[in-house]
């Protein structure tokens, strides 16, 4: 995957982060690839909570320049809420790119497959995930909780894992 062109804002500090030295206007945000990310804001630029901005190469009309990844654990409970609705969005809108990473995840070693990274599946779910992808992929997540016979929503499923994923909580990457 290339560079992120956007990036939804769920944080904006007009005087800099409060642990921060630095006093110049500032943001968190999300980008496409699902990175939290501290831009600088340039001292003109319009910034909202909740909006896209945009953070590719080329003229930037709001941010000046990316500063550095962060984990969950800077990013405030209003910012954590806008997340995940943003991200709640992102999963219905991104259907086909979740259900083909689904599709393509293999294992990680001898003792643990990818798939058990997703909350909920365990090693039977495993099981049956992988049997139903060997008659033919997933097309949508509906197909995959009715085929996979899953007792959760797997949608909730891929949220958490993301959430872990941005928290650092662990080594393994599956959607971030």
């Amino acid at each position: 995957m290339g560079k992120d062109e956007y990036a939804y804002v769920l944080e904006y500090f007009p005087y800099g982060m409060s642990d921060s030295k630095d006093r110049r206007p500032s943001a968190i945000v999300l980008t496409e690839s699902l990175s939290l990310l501290l831009v600088s804001v340039k001292k003109e630029g319009k910034i909202e909570v909740g909006k896209k901005v945009y953070i590719g190469e080329g003229k930037r009309e709001d941010i000046h320049h990316i500063i550095t990844r962060v984990p969950l654990t800077k990013v405030n409970e209003r910012g954590k809420e806008l997340l995940n609705d943003t991200l709640d969005r992102k999963i219905i809108d991104d259907e086909k790119r979740f259900v083909d990473i689904i599709n393509r995840l293999g294992p990680i070693n001898v003792k643990l497959h990818s798939l058990e990274l997703i909350p909920g599946i365990g090693s039977k779910t495993l099981q049956r995930v992988l049997d139903e992808r060997k008659k033919s992929p997933f097309t949508s997540y509906d197909d995959i909780n009715k085929r996979a016979e899953l007792q959760f929503d797997i949608r909730k499923s891929i949220r958490e894992r993301i959430l872990s994923e941005l928290n650092e909580a662990d080594k393994y990457r599956i959607f971030t």
